[in-house]
């Protein structure tokens, strides 16, 4: 087995971003449950995964087209690979931890990272996978991992933690610096076409990296919520997505305004929003929760119409947003609570959804070489045949 990289120890004070994010897409066990010991504590004999014929239809939270096949990955180590998106075979998984994330950079070498500082690699398509690093005593989970090649990739969680390796997992390290002040979770990163590193998360934080994540710069953003995901969108555009509904996208993110490093996230943007158009209280938590929603998003556009950011329109739909993938014709789709489907036909603002009878919460999609798409969530994945 390889060796595991160095413990750090934090304070566990800040879980609600990952928690609701986990609880709105189906999770079953709270996160400190699942961290202590649901799956083994003990770093040198985790438990491997249990192989289970229903894998595929319980709770799934990423999925990538590899472009030989799709991996998805989920809840108790489940790492399944199918060659069409509809039948599905589940991978040899070293531990049960939950995983949240997959990336490939061709169609046989891939990674994963989840709970317990969990990093995975397969050299076969997912069929089997190896433990590069495992760490239940951080109580902390990888959110998301991405790969430039096969020795130098990136792995970014839970109150920024933050891991680099440059021989293609054998070892890895932790970056030092933090990337904002407050220890904000780090949910998403993407790699545009020239190079530019952007990573998205907590409290509307955006950071870039122009020289291969050895230095990064806060950038501001449209939103001053929690991001979940971050998509290239066109060679120097992004798509950006997270809680109650927001969306964004921006054509080139050098447009985006830099922040000083020493920015305090956690107030630059804040404002009391209205509780309703009138005033007046509303009657029911739905009626709040939805007056909230509606103050931020024209605070969104408020700030939007000051920079370059343009907002997604799938007013008035309040449901957090997990998941999104770009389309080979030049749009996107969004997924997520409830099974709510947008897409974009193009890169811009303008939206539709998708009808999907489906049960559950989505938490990610792909697309297939044909155009069908991929969905995962809590029911599992699922095909979904576009009817052009």
């Amino acid at each position: 087995m390889k060796s595991f990289g160095a413990t750090t120890s934090r304070p566990c004070h800040r879980w609600a971003a990952f928690g609701l994010m986990l609880a709105l897409a189906g999770g079953s066990l709270p996160v400190a449950a699942q961290e202590n010991g649901e799956y083994g504590a003990d770093a040198d004999n985790p438990m491997p995964a249990e192989m289970m014929p229903r894998a595929p239809y319980e709770l799934l939270l990423d999925v990538e087209n590899t472009g030989d096949g799709v991996v998805a990955v989920g809840a108790r180590g489940h790492a399944l690979h199918s060659d069409d998106g509809l039948t599905w075979e589940q991978g040899k998984v070293p531990v049960r931890a939950t995983l949240t994330a997959v990336d490939f950079v061709d169609g046989k070498h891939g990674w994963a990272v989840g709970h317990a500082a969990t990093i995975i690699a397969t050299e076969d398509g997912g069929k089997t996978w190896e433990l590069q690093n495992y760490e239940p005593e951080l109580e902390q989970p990888f959110l998301d991992v991405l790969f430039f090649d096969r020795e130098r990739g990136l792995a970014i969680g839970a109150y920024d933690m933050f891991y680099k390796t440059e021989d293609g997992g054998e070892t890895w390290t932790e970056y030092e610096p933090t990337l904002s002040m407050g220890e904000w979770h780090l949910n998403a990163i993407t790699r545009l076409d020239d190079g530019t590193l952007v990573i998205a998360g907590e409290t509307g934080l955006l950071s870039k990296s122009t020289d291969g994540g050895e230095t990064w710069q806060l950038i501001e953003g449209p939103y001053s919520g929690t991001y979940f995901g971050v998509e290239q969108l066109g060679p120097r555009g992004l798509l950006l997505y997270g809680l109650r509904g927001h969306a964004f996208v921006i054509d080139d993110i050098a447009k985006a305004a830099e922040l000083p490093a020493d920015t305090d996230l956690g107030y630059k943007f804040k404002t009391p929003p209205t509780m309703s158009s009138g005033g007046g209280e509303t009657s029911t938590a739905e009626d709040k929760e939805a007056a909230k929603a509606e103050a931020e998003r024209q605070q969104a556009e408020a700030r939007a119409q000051e920079s370059a950011w343009q907002v997604v329109d799938n007013a008035p739909s309040v449901l957090s947003l997990f998941g999104g993938t770009t389309l080979a014709g030049g749009g996107y789709v969004l997924v997520g609570v409830n099974g709510v489907i947008w897409e974009s036909r193009d890169r811009g603002p303008d939206v539709e959804p998708l009808a999907n009878t489906r049960e559950g919460s989505l938490s990610d999609v792909t697309e297939l070489d044909n155009g069908d798409l991929v969905f995962v969530g809590d029911n599992g994945a699922f095909l979904y045949r576009r009817a052009d």
